[in-house]
């Protein structure tokens, strides 16, 4: 790239700072999703764009890309606090491979199915040719998914307030750990990674507990690039500031048993969670613990949101002994 920055700094150059035309009122870009009135409807839309090599190892088991594919786009609308309704499917394949595909499919219905967001379209491509390489480019895939809101509601990011708490469902880091021990980077139990791979291969969106939130919580976000990352993401469109006590951040037991410094950048700059970490007053707490229970989703307050000085970092992140504690990286970035 000839211009400083990565993936965020394209879309904050060149795709946020228009207003949105035309008859649907959309709340704009950057959000998990693209929240837009019809009429007397309001609807979340949200897409995203995978990549073999990039987002799968190149030996995924085809049911599990398919499963992950759908389940990104639904932890998204989590995000927004929507019901799942309906996606469209884009796909480039290097080539026709029936078999792949048959099981690609299979997982990704088996999420359709179980969701109750259905399948309404898409198209199909075969991948450009590398003339060096003599081969076709990996495998893409491109899910848009919908789903409904109430009249007047949708959680974004640019809600937090000083004095609310930040909370984090379920527990972070285990799918990062589960790709540095396929990358041959870290060294694991058979047994904690067998815990660990699950959450990598087949991350559940927590749809059940987003729906529960609307009402409740003032932002949401979901892990996808890396709690620290994400988090600051909410920051930056609220114009607030965070400190989050490490102590307080939820782990798995088989990350547990990892050394502490790889606890700490797997569940704080490690992505692929798509936990959500959302926001919302004291007041609430006792909603939101039992938002997880209806929901059977862990949910833990790890900091909380304080104003905004101009010489302030976003995010500080404590330990015990009051201590800040580093981060190994900022996240996951496409293009940094």
């Amino acid at each position: 790239m000839s211009e400083n920055g990565g993936e965020f700094s394209i879309i904050d150059r060149f795709f946020s700072s228009g207003e949105a035309t035309g008859p649907w009122f959309c709340k704009g870009v950057g959000d998990d999703c693209a929240i837009i009135d019809i009429g007397a409807s309001r609807i979340a839309v949200t897409i995203d764009m995978l990549a073999m090599g990039t987002h799968f190892l190149p030996d995924a088991a085809p049911e599990d890309v398919g499963f992950k594919a759908l389940a990104v786009n639904l932890s998204d609308l989590a995000a927004a606090g929507a019901v799942p309704r309906a996606f469209f499917l884009s796909i480039g394949l290097p080539k026709k491979d029936d078999g792949w595909v048959s099981r690609f499919s299979r997982g990704l219905m088996e999420l359709s199915r179980r969701s109750g967001c259905a399948l309404l379209g898409g198209d199909t491509v075969r991948t450009p040719r590398i003339p060096k390489a003599d081969e076709n480019s990996p495998a893409v895939f491109s899910i848009t998914a919908m789903g409904d809101l109430p009249k007047g509601m949708g959680l974004t990011r640019g809600g937090a307030r000083p004095g609310d708490d930040i909370w984090v469902s379920g527990t972070l880091g285990d799918a990062y750990a589960a790709l540095k021990y396929r990358w041959g980077h870290w060294a694991i139990a058979p047994k904690a990674f067998e815990q660990l791979r699950v959450r990598m291969d087949r991350p559940e969106p927590r749809n059940a507990l987003g729906r529960l939130l609307l009402p409740i919580a003032t932002a949401a976000i979901d892990v996808s690039d890396g709690f620290a990352q994400d988090l600051t993401h909410v920051l930056e469109r609220s114009r607030v500031k965070a400190r989050v006590d490490w102590d307080s951040v939820p782990r798995s037991e088989a990350l547990r048993s990892l050394p502490e410094e790889q606890q700490k950048e797997a569940s704080l700059s490690g992505g692929d969670d798509y936990e959500l970490v959302f926001t919302a007053p004291p007041s609430r707490r006792r909603e939101i613990f039992e938002a997880g229970i209806a929901s059977d989703t862990l949910v833990t307050r790890v900091g909380t949101i304080l104003p905004l000085e101009s010489s302030d970092s976003a995010l500080t992140i404590y330990d015990a002994t009051g201590g800040a504690v580093a981060l190994k990286s900022e996240g996951f970035d496409h293009f940094a």
